[in-house]
This record gives C-alpha cells, sequence and structure tokens, in this order.
C-alpha cells in the first residue's frame, strides 16, 4: 500500500511531520484553522490509500480512535514506524492523559474514510463537568475516499488544573463520530 502524504495542509508554524516527509502523493487541500489561540500550532492530516470497496448500505464514515500526549515534531504520521512488517503504520506521541504544568499537548484523531470526497470538520473539546475548559477545531477538504485519516494538534496547555474529558469529533457532510477519554491537568 502506498501511503500519501499532505503537506501544508495547514498553515504550520513548524514543520510537524518530518518523519512523513517523503510519501508520495497527497490526497488533501489546505482548510483554515478556526479558533486557533496565540500559541498553538495548526493541525496538519495524513491520509492512507487503501484498497476499500465499502457495501451498498455502508456509513461513509468510522470513528477509529482519539489520543492525546506531550507534543512532539515527526507525528502523527503514516508508513514511520521502523521495523514494522508492512507500510500500513501510524507513528503517534506516546500516550499519557496526564498534562505537566507548561507542557503544549498533541491531540490526535482517526477516521477510515469508506466513501466520502469533501470538507470535514475535526473539533476537540476539553471540559470538566458542564464546565468547557478548551475547544478547538479546523476543516480539511478530502479529495480522495478510501483509506484512513490521521489528524493532530499541538496546544497550549489550558490554565486549569483537575480532571477533565477530552473528546474528539469529526463531522464530514451529514456523517460525524466522537471518542471521548479522561484528561489530568496537573
Amino acid at each position: 500500500m502506498s501511503a500519501y502524504s499532505s503537506r501544508g495542509l495547514l498553515l504550520i508554524a513548524m514543520l510537524m511531520f518530518a518523519g512523513c516527509a517523503g510519501a508520495a502523493g497527497g490526497n488533501t487541500t489546505p482548510a483554515t484553522t478556526l479558533n486557533a489561540p496565540s500559541g498553538a500550532t495548526a493541525g496538519h492530516l495524513t491520509f492512507q490509500k487503501l484498497a476499500i470497496h465499502p457495501d451498498a448500505g455502508a456509513p461513509a464514515t468510522l470513528m477509529n480512535f482519539i489520543s492525546n500526549g506531550p507534543a512532539q515534531s515527526g507525528v502523527p504520521c503514516i508508513a514511520c514506524v521502523g521495523g514494522a512488517s508492512s507500510s500500513d503504520t501510524v507513528g503517534l506521541t506516546g500516550p499519557s492523559s496526564y498534562v505537566y504544568t507548561g507542557q503544549v499537548w498533541q491531540y490526535t484523531l482517526s477516521f477510515t474514510d469508506l466513501s466520502y470526497k469533501g470538507k470535514c470538520k475535526i473539533a476537540f473539546t476539553i471540559a470538566s463537568g458542564k464546565k468547557t475548559i478548551d475547544a478547538f477545531s479546523s476543516t480539511l477538504n478530502l479529495t480522495s475516499a478510501g483509506g484512513f485519516v490521521v489528524w493532530g494538534i499541538d496546544r497550549n496547555r489550558p490554565k486549569y488544573s483537575g480532571s477533565a474529558t477530552v473528546t474528539g469529533k469529526y463531522t464530514c457532510g451529514k456523517e460525524s463520530g466522537s471518542q471521548s477519554a479522561p484528561i489530568e491537568f496537573q
């Protein structure tokens, strides 16, 4: 399977996926970052083309996962895991839901695109009960279907200490999926 990555999907303050820079092609088009605060870097997306032939009636998209951990360049990336038996791999920052004071944190969302082409919104909300601590989103344009999407964004730590829940959601036309996980801010 060949890996496709998008260079410059969003304006990025720093080159975040140096490990994926050699991937060929490109299945996404630039999008704008919404609600990006001062000090946060814009998100970026990688797309892995797969031989997908969905049955009639199958949903256009399926939620895969969310993850979070210390921000670092080079991830997320596709076909970048050394020693793996195929190039159908994903590299992520080490998963950790305990955010130290002063940290920049990376939030990642993945979904499978069976047959959707068009604009998608990726959004994260961090909340403690009914109180929203942080919320950020971005849009992207999928120009081909039949693969999986991995989207990541680095975000400054909110001015909050304690337990919370991070929820990642994608919306592609009428299709959407979301997933939540606990997170703790020192």
